[in-house]
């Protein structure tokens, strides 16, 4: 089969904040680091508080911390700079996008400041990459990050220095993508999932618990797009219910973050933690030992961790700060193919038939009996088709992008945000926090190797931990639309009978009953 590459040909112009007060010039640029509480300054390297993430520098992908995502997501971007601007209700920042934002049903009103109409026609259909779950266990692309539970897309480098999706099926391989409606021909493809407690976005002015976030890339380059500098990101909320069960790819995922929680562990040779998750392997290694010299008799403490895999996104960002040392991106001819003889009725009916089968089958360890791996995980469990639109930034460091006067586009994080939210448990809920709340960092970190380490602010009272980007106003910049029933029919049976039930109340489909599933308001 013949391959397509694209060379993610980009100007590496770095740009620093012009705080003139920054006395980060006196640390190492490559350990400026973010958090989500407030600016800590230590001898050896900054810890910034939302408020600064403008100051986090980033000189060189190879060791820089305060970017984790620091890619440009697209092909042809040519300002890879700092853009996070701090926008909150009040602060007077004039015209930006940046990121997050409250998205309110309230905009489809005419007379709303902020009214826009939806134009979308039709869905976002999505396919899967050939990464199955066994593909990402042994490629380590579950990982615990300072702010964030984290799945990659793996990459691998050929022989010609170029990368391609990590995975191989007997068909071959593709990367995950997206039809995104109205004004994008072309394919965006999934580079990672990133999970936040709580939510970052907000809805009607409800904050939810979690928020899981996957990120794509442009399959074209700006030139062909007509527009350099896009990324997207679709979301998905999570919210406790009382008396629900468990969501049990929710589950199968905690496991995995669990697993690489003790691997690390051991890597540092510190015990396994003490909290169990039933369903979840049982880690014992070390418990109850209460010497050092003990411990070191019971833990392997040369144990070695496998190196993450780069991301698209990885690769994209050192090809914009070593535009000298391009690696490109190679894809196959499937990665752009239509797809339109795929039996989306069949695959929507497969799903509500795993769901029947999961509650009959024997419950096994790790939850591996919840069904076939599917990296588009969340917007199939979300069952709507129906979200927000609008364009932004990424909610890390360095917030791409720059707000570009004149063009709603260019520079811009195109949001989608799915209207319903999943429904999970509290002890779920629990073992996220945990797992970010207690992280280890890694051995090989240069500042604080085997020690804890979060960018989350912990309460001291509950210890739940807060790795949510503060909310930023709501500007017309933002272009934000509301998409739903009356836009185009669902394929999911739940949209389709919320649709029917409230077709004559839009009041009622809007605020009173909002999601597809009965709740009395948001």
């Amino acid at each position: 089969m013949p391959r397509l590459t694209l060379p993610f040909m980009v100007v590496a112009l770095w740009a620093t904040s012009a705080v003139a007060d920054d006395d980060g010039a006196n640390r190492p640029a490559e350990y400026d680091r973010f958090n989500y509480d407030t600016t800590v300054r230590a001898n050896d390297h900054n810890d910034y508080g939302p408020e600064d993430w403008i100051r986090v520098r980033c000189p060189d992908t190879k060791t820089c911390l305060g970017w984790p995502d620091s890619f440009d997501e697209g092909i042809g971007w040519s300002f890879p700079e700092n853009s996070c601007r701090w926008c909150p209700q009040g602060r007077g920042c004039g015209t930006h996008h940046q990121s997050p934002i409250n998205v309110y049903r309230e905009v489809v009103n005419e007379n709303d400041r902020l009214h826009n109409v939806c134009i979308d026609g039709h869905w976002m259909k999505y396919f899967d990459s050939t990464c199955t779950w066994d593909e990402l266990v042994r490629n380590n692309a579950f990982s615990i990050e300072r702010h964030t539970l984290k799945i990659a897309q793996p990459t691998e480098q050929m022989a010609d220095g170029s990368f391609r999706i990590g995975c191989q099926n007997e068909l071959g391989r593709r990367w995950g993508k997206i039809d995104f409606a109205k004004g994008f021909s072309d394919w965006w493809h999934l580079s990672h999932v990133d999970l936040h407690v709580p939510s970052e976005h907000t809805q009607n002015g409800k904050r939810y618990d979690g928020e899981i976030q996957m990120y794509h890339f442009y399959s074209v380059s700006g030139e062909q797009a007509g527009v350099n500098n896009e990324m997207g990101t679709v979301t998905v909320f999570l919210q406790v219910y009382d008396n629900v069960p468990d969501y049990g790819t929710l589950n199968r995922v905690i496991c995995q973050w669990r697993k690489v929680e003790d691997q690390t562990r051991a890597a540092c040779g510190l015990p396994s933690v003490e909290t169990d998750y039933p369903g979840c392997h049982v880690y014992t290694r070390g418990r109850g030992v209460s010497t050092s010299s003990g411990l070191r008799s019971l833990i392997e403490t040369n144990t070695t961790l496998a190196p993450k895999p780069k991301s698209a996104h990885d690769i994209l960002m050192h090809n914009y700060l070593h535009p000298e040392n391009i690696m490109p991106i190679t894809m196959d001819e499937d990665d752009y193919k239509d797809e339109d003889d795929f039996d989306w009725a069949a695959f929507i009916a497969a799903q509500y038939e795993n769901d029947r089968q999961v509650q009959n089958r024997r419950h096994l360890l790790n939850y591996d009996h919840v069904g076939t791996w599917h990296n588009y995980w969340p917007l199939i469990d979300s069952r709507t088709e129906y979200y927000y639109r609008y364009g932004g930034t990424q909610t890390v460091p360095p917030c791409y992008g720059r707000f570009v006067l004149g063009n709603n586009r260019a520079q811009t994080n195109n949001w989608r945000v799915m209207k319903d939210p999943i429904r999970i448990s509290q002890r779920q809920l629990n073992e996220l926090h945990r797992l970010l709340r207690e992280r280890i960092a890694p051995p090989d970190d240069p500042l604080v190797a085997c020690q804890a380490d979060t960018a989350a602010k912990v309460d001291p009272v509950t210890g739940f931990v807060d790795v949510a980007r503060p909310l930023q106003n709501n500007d017309k910049a933002h272009h934000m639309v509301y998409c739903e029933c009356e836009n185009w029919g669902s394929q999911w049976e739940e949209d389709k009978e919320y649709c029917r039930i409230f077709r004559n109340d839009k009041n009622a489909r809007l605020f009173q009953h909002p999601y597809n599933f009965y709740t009395e308001g948001f």
